[in-house]
């Protein structure tokens, strides 16, 4: 009977081992969803956001590369073509090529904001002069799985201008004015460069608009000017001709910088009536108040024949002057004029003639 117990009690303790170890799950990235491409010149330009989630919606921890795959296709009929379907996303990765990588040491240099970017400078066309059509995909790999491939961006490459040649930028009273001339001339021997319009980029002087910077205008500019109404302050512009406005975006590099600074040119109203009083040998002026949210002061001038002078060495606060330095028995008139803080200066308001009479 103790035999018997003392085997009971050693089945049951054994029954409390651990079995096998199970296998880890693996920790698989999700696909990206978000890949964009662009031409931009004599390049090919890819962005996406940054990978951070797994297939099971946690954060993603480990990234040991990003690979790149192209599949070339050689068209025989125009760029642009929509009569020859494009890969299935199923056979994309039988027909691809891994065209290169971003390792997890380069991947914070690839980095813009919240988006890598990757430059690709594949053929424009075939051997034989025929328009290429190029499909990208992108592969996440992390410590011990990769994703699958990432949605297909696909683009025809066109000729592209070179950048818009003479930009010149000057500040008015209602924005900054910009002017360029077009470009006549191809980046490449794909043909004469097609320019549908012209993309307009404002930055801070010093500062080049980053590859994924999006333009001021809302639409290609189809002329060779453009108004911006920025901010006061120092500006910088570039202007790139576009071919086609996409998806894909398909533009030239930028033009060399215009600088500028903008500051307000509109000037104040006005005073509506100024009033010359006569007193002895002095003459009182007075005005009425400039409503203006910027107004600084008033500029008072007095005019004898060809002359004008200014009376008041910094604008007055006040809506009234005294002009004692006058000579009796003289004919002036006066004139006032608003100032605001930017020094914009009002049209003039004028007196009547008057004459300080002799003291009887």
């Amino acid at each position: 009977m103790r035999k018997f117990l003392a085997v009971l009690a050693f089945v049951v303790l054994a029954c409390g081992k651990r079995g096998d170890p199970r296998p880890p799950i693996p920790v698989i990235p999700a696909a990206t969803s978000d890949l964009v491409v662009t031409q931009r010149a004599d390049r090919v330009l890819l962005s996406w956001s940054y990978p951070a989630l797994t297939t099971a919606g946690k954060n993603l921890t480990e990234i040991r590369r990003i690979s790149v795959y192209r599949y070339e296709e050689h068209l025989p009929a125009a760029p642009g073509d929509s009569r020859i379907p494009a890969v299935p996303q199923a056979q994309f990765m039988k027909l691809s090529t891994r065209i290169d990588s971003i390792e997890k040491a380069n991947l914070a240099a690839a980095t813009t904001g919240a988006r890598l970017l990757f430059t690709d400078t594949p053929p424009f066309r075939s051997s034989d002069g025929r328009p290429v059509r190029l499909t990208y995909a992108v592969v996440t790999e992390g410590a011990t799985a990769r994703s699958q491939p990432s949605n297909l961006a696909v683009i025809v490459p066109l000729p592209v201008a070179i950048p818009p040649t003479g930009l010149t930028a000057t500040a008015k009273p209602e924005g900054v004015t910009l002017t360029w001339t077009r470009p006549e001339q191809a980046v490449s021997s794909l043909g004469a460069p097609i320019v549908s319009g012209y993309n307009i980029y404002r930055s801070a002087p010093g500062s080049a608009p980053g590859e994924l910077d999006v333009a001021i205008n809302t639409a290609p500019v189809t002329a060779t000017t453009y108004t911006d109404a920025p901010a006061y302050g120092e500006h910088e512009y570039r202007v790139a001709a576009v071919a086609a406005v996409g998806p894909p975006l398909v533009q030239s590099d930028l033009s060399a910088p215009a600088k500028v600074t903008f500051r307000d040119l509109v000037p104040p109203p006005a005073p509506a009536t100024v009033t010359a009083l006569l007193e002895t040998k002095v003459v009182r002026l007075l005005w009425d108040a400039v409503e203006a949210p910027d107004l600084s002061g008033y500029n008072v001038y007095r005019i004898e024949g060809p002359y004008r002078l200014k009376l008041t060495p910094s604008p007055l606060k006040e809506s009234n002057f005294l002009d004692i330095s006058i000579d009796i028995g003289i004919g002036y008139y006066y004139e006032v004029t608003a100032v605001d803080a930017s020094g914009n200066e009002s049209k003039p308001a004028k007196t009547e003639t008057v004459i300080v009479p002799k003291t009887p």
